[in-house]
């Protein structure tokens, strides 16, 4: 016997009013009372997970109730001339064992009476208006009940109107060959992403311009709008009717809502879950449409836009809509899965019941369920109230970033409205406890004390031992490339890439016929001081003699220099060694400059591993310094190392691009400025990092393949949970203003 929640996309609300009754139902006397069914009432039997149980509904305020039954049989027999004792006795004429007992009998009449479903004989039927569903439901009307800055709900229509009008020119969109259809789409749309992932991933790399986050709120306001209609079309498909549209407010950002409470008229299970799954449906559909479109299109707009949709339709989708902790559609697909439909309050008393036995040593076992839906049940109950707890933290982080010193104040509201009324009923019901069991109470308190001892030292005291690893490359030394020693035009290749040479081999010719031009002139020069010197020598004129041989030291100097770049246009192996090199031999004609890499002369054994450090790993990676660490691979085999050097400045600039998020690496990016030179890499590193230098043993360098992405281990992380988090929000403090 329960309240059925309300079915909206993403939350359970009600709508409608009833006028409160005059008489209180505790202060029956129930064994005169005559009761009867309100007039308005609908009830019609289903079979859940193979029982037998009746549905309530009243029409005009959507509101949907369950009993079992035995309940029923019970309710059915209230017909205003009946008493309670009276119906209690036909009941049990008629299911015998089974029959509820008196306590629980006066319990089904107080709830009847509490939500408006019966009257007393005597008393008119109760007059409903639209307002709210229930006294714990969500106000429906905008109003300063409703002014909770984290949950605005604004009704905007209350009628169906508009989704019969569209429901003859959609009614093909859920028909067997759409589904085909569908599945089609989705599959084209994989296979495109799939076959284009290192462009996808690449234009994914402007996502913080100002202008893809406008085209990100455009694309995702529609879609959702898309979305909405979605669920009522699948509802008015199904047979059921959409009673209210509107836009919740979340932190002030807009979503789109429908309410289709009133599907749960419908008795198929399948059929609701169509009415659930429909927004997902269509906003997948036209994710798969825009990345084969995406995959077609040349022009630099449409991929841009068509990009953005891809992954408003489809990110969005997965990681909100579809997720069964939160009271999306996901939520409601899961409940008619496992055939619970009040999977939520299901949950949470299983929930107060685990803590009841906790605290007093028994709980009631209030629950119908059996087999391995109990266990599922609680772990839904546990794994909700940590996402609720999460949600609700990120929001009030979130309020105090985005807003500054509103948004502390704002945070503190969702502190009382979220936190306030819980504390309030604990009070209450541990004054109850304390003034009619204190033998209980001292029990309670002692076990809640002790939970709570463990739970703040766990989060605040007990440090947490995880491994610090930062993302690295293994790389040859940099005395192992090979640069260019003068200006020219690369002429003749003598190596290949993989060859082994020995010192001595000629590996690469360059040409300048400017080197060989000013070298002849400085020779003619040093010659012509030799027969002015030797002149003046014979002339005997010294101060002349002392002036020719400064300027005959300049020239030696200047010849000297040339005669070195003139000899580093033949590049010759200085050492033993393995060509590496792509394309080498198509750089024939090729202009480089002095000091330009031109290949690596490099053995097996002459590699180190460079890391990037983020400035959260830092307090790990100083004490490591010149010690020896751990490297891991890619197969999860590991080789010793020695941080040799951490560079004191941190960087953004991302000096391996296998490690960008765009090449499928760890490392968060985004594009590059306009201002950058043409050198710079396309993207920069989101957070800055410092780069640390990893020295191998020859072993270990002969084992790590050059390029290869590893990780290197630093210090254990012992903080606790609460300096973790800490860091966290200051993180995201200091980001937020950086943006500004």
């Amino acid at each position: 016997m329960d309240f059925v929640s309300s079915r909206l996309c993403f939350g359970s609300c009600g709508i409608g009013v009833v006028t409160v009754i005059d008489r209180d139902p505790s202060t029956l006397d129930f064994s005169n009372a005559t009761l009867r069914l309100a007039d308005d009432i609908r009830v019609w039997p289903v079979h859940e997970r193979g029982n037998l149980v009746y549905r309530i509904e009243i029409p005009s305020l959507h509101r949907f109730f369950r009993v079992g039954y035995s309940e029923y049989v019970l309710i059915s027999l209230l017909d205003g001339n009946t008493t309670l004792p009276q119906a209690l006795g036909l009941t049990a004429a008629k299911l015998g064992r089974q029959t509820p007992t008196t306590a629980q009998s006066q319990a089904i009449v107080q709830w009847l009476l509490q939500n408006e479903l019966a009257v007393l004989a005597d008393q008119p039927n109760p007059s409903r208006h639209a307002a709210k569903a229930s006294p714990n439901a969500t106000a429906s009307r905008f109003g300063f009940g409703s002014l909770n800055p984290f949950w605005m709900k604004v009704p905007l229509c209350r009628s169906d109107r508009w989704v019969r009008i569209l429901a003859p020119w959609t009614q093909g969109l859920f028909s067997f060959p759409s589904v085909i259809l569908w599945l089609c789409l989705v599959v084209a749309g994989s296979f495109t992403l799939l076959v284009n992932w290192d462009r996808f991933t690449q234009d994914a790399v402007e996502i913080f311009s100002p202008l893809n986050g406008l085209a990100l709120l455009l694309i995702g306001i529609g879609l959702k709008l898309i979305h909405e209609l979605a669920h009522a079309l699948a509802c008015h498909r199904q047979g059921a009717a959409t009673s209210e549209f509107g836009v919740v407010f979340v932190l002030f950002a807009p979503l789109a809502y429908v309410d289709v409470t009133t599907c749960w008229r419908i008795n198929s299970r399948g059929s609701r879950i169509i009415v659930a799954s429909a927004g997902m449906y269509v906003e997948i559909a036209i994710g798969a449409l825009a990345a084969v479109m995406w995959g077609l299109t040349h022009s630099d707009l449409a991929a841009f836009l068509l990009h953005r949709l891809v992954l408003a339709a489809t990110v969005s989708t997965v990681l909100f809509n579809a997720n069964p902790l939160m009271r999306f559609d996901g939520y409601y697909i899961l409940c008619d899965l496992v055939d619970i439909p009040n999977l939520y309050a299901e949950s949470s008393l299983a929930v107060r019941r685990l803590l009841s036995r906790l605290a007093y040593g028994h709980a009631s076992d209030g629950s119908g369920l059996t087999g391995w839906r109990r266990p599922l049940v609680l772990l839904y109950g546990l794994a909700a109230l940590g996402w609720r707890l999460l949600i609700c933290v990120s929001l009030m982080i979130a309020a105090s970033a985005m807003f500054a010193g509103a948004g502390v104040a704002l945070a503190a509201v969702g502190v009382y409205l979220w936190f306030a009324q819980p504390a309030k009923r604990f009070l209450t019901a541990a004054i109850t406890l304390h003034q009619t069991d204190k033998p209980m109470f001292w029990r309670a308190s002692i076990v809640g004390s002790t939970l709570l001892a463990i739970g703040i030292a766990t989060v605040g005291f007990v440090p947490i031992p995880t491994a610090t690893r930062a993302h690295a490359v293994a790389q040859y030394l940099p005395e192992t490339v090979v640069r260019s020693r003068a200006d020219g035009f690369i002429a003749n290749v003598h190596v290949s890439n993989l060859q082994s040479v020995r010192a001595g081999d000629l590996m690469l010719e360059l040409v300048n016929p400017e080197i060989r031009t000013e070298l002849l002139q400085l020779e003619l020069e040093r010659q012509q001081v030799e027969i002015r010197l030797s002149q003046a020598t014979d002339r005997k004129e010294e101060n002349t003699r002392r002036a020719l041989l400064e300027d005959r030291r300049v020239i030696s100097q200047r010849l000297e220099q040339m005669q070195e770049k003139y000899d580093g246009l033949r590049l010759v192996a200085a050492r033993s060694g393995r060509i590496l090199s792509r394309d080498l031999r198509e750089s024939v004609g090729t202009y480089v400059r002095e000091g330009d890499e031109l290949l690596v002369l490099a053995r097996a054994d002459e590699k180190e591993v460079v890391a990037m450090v983020g400035q959260t790993q830092m307090e790990q990676a100083r004490p490591t310094i010149g010690s020896t660490l751990s490297v891991h691979l890619a197969d999860r085999s590991k080789q010793p190392g020695f941080l040799d050097q951490v560079d004191p400045r941190a960087t953004d600039r991302l000096i391996y691009p296998s490690l960008s998020a765009t090449e499928s690496g760890p490392l968060a990016v985004r594009g590059q400025s306009e201002d950058a030179s043409e050198n710079d890499l396309p993207v920069r590193l989101l957070e800055p990092h410092f780069t640390a230098r990893v020295t191998l043993p020859k072993r270990s360098a002969e084992s790590i393949p050059a390029g290869m992405r590893v990780q290197v281990d630093l210090e254990y992380c012992t903080d606790t949970l609460a300096m973790r988090l800490a860091n966290q929000v200051r993180r995201l403090w200091y980001r937020v203003h950086e943006t500004r």
